[in-house]
């Protein structure tokens, strides 16, 4: 790791190997080479998950002295536990914590940040990383040596986990890995980087071309030319339970209505009420990193 020590930007694969074999990630359970992607590392639901009463703000002290009750009636956080081991439901709105089967010993000079996995955003399953001493969320701090855990919100659809399941991801960081709005501009003037949907794609004017810590993209509600063009999906209210582990088993049209475009004009609104929309309404950002 020689190199890596020396150099800035998010640790590749077999860099994150490496902090495997020096057990700067530990867990119980062996960790699996299907965890191990290009540059980031895939978390596993530990054997417990507790329901919250309510989302929290982490605080300086350790989370596990928080959920070690002896009698949850006397908690100000948790309304029971639940055992993954065998499979659970995860109610729609509800909040839930679970331990992660995997733990940090990272090296000084290392921090992590973790996020949901592209699976789990299209799921509408909300979740979120929080550590032992820290006043925050998704963000690991340097030299963090300790447990994980994973808030866990199911915010459309009821879900089925169970112990080894990923929900959401950890890459780790060494120095300022984030790419500066000059750098995002310039590159952009010589190697488009941003394109209008079109036929054929045409590359963003330079004017248009926004940035502020990554790229803001612009939410499509035109569709295509013709007048019934689907431009979005609403999560139907009543649908049944979606098990993690069955991949490729749900047909969308189950779970989620089309929405059309109308006149040009779409509302946005859960509800069904609310502003119309524009074709430049709401706008995403992604950050890209080195």
């Amino acid at each position: 790791m020689t190199r890596a020590a020396s150099s800035k930007g998010i640790l590749p694969y077999q860099h994150i190997t490496q902090l495997i074999a020096r057990e700067s990630i530990t867990s119980d359970h062996p960790i699996e080479d299907r965890q191990i992607q290009p540059a980031s590392l895939d978390l596993r639901l530990g054997k417990k998950a507790y329901r919250l009463i309510s989302s929290f703000l982490p605080e300086l002290s350790a989370i596990s002295s928080r959920l070690n009750a002896l009698d949850f009636y006397q908690s100000d956080l948790v309304m029971y536990e639940m055992d993954l081991t065998q499979g659970a439901i995860l109610e729609k709105g509800h909040v839930y914590l679970v331990p992660l089967l995997e733990q940090l010993d990272l090296p000084a000079t290392l921090r992590a940040r973790a996020n949901p996995k592209s699976t789990t955003g299209r799921l509408d399953v909300f979740t979120r990383v929080v550590t032992d001493l820290n006043a925050g969320f998704d963000e690991i701090r340097a030299g963090y040596r300790g447990p994980l855990y994973l808030e866990v919100v199911p915010r459309s659809f009821a879900i089925k986990v169970r112990t080894g399941d990923s929900l959401n991801q950890i890459r780790f960081v060494r120095g300022d890995a984030t790419v500066s709005a000059s750098a995002l501009q310039k590159l952009h003037a010589t190697d488009p980087l941003r394109f209008r949907n079109a036929s054929p794609p045409k590359p963003l004017a330079q004017k248009e071309f926004r940035t502020e810590r990554g790229l803001f993209l612009r939410i499509d509600l035109t569709g295509s030319a013709r007048e019934d063009a689907v431009i979005g999906y609403r999560a139907k209210k009543n649908s049944h339970v979606i098990d993690l582990a069955k991949s490729g088993h749900y047909a969308a049209l189950d779970f989620w209505e089309p929405l059309k475009r109308h006149r040009q004009r779409q509302s946005h609104s859960p509800c069904g009420a609310g502003p119309p929309a524009t074709p430049d309404a709401g706008l995403p950002r992604i950050g890209l990193s080195r």
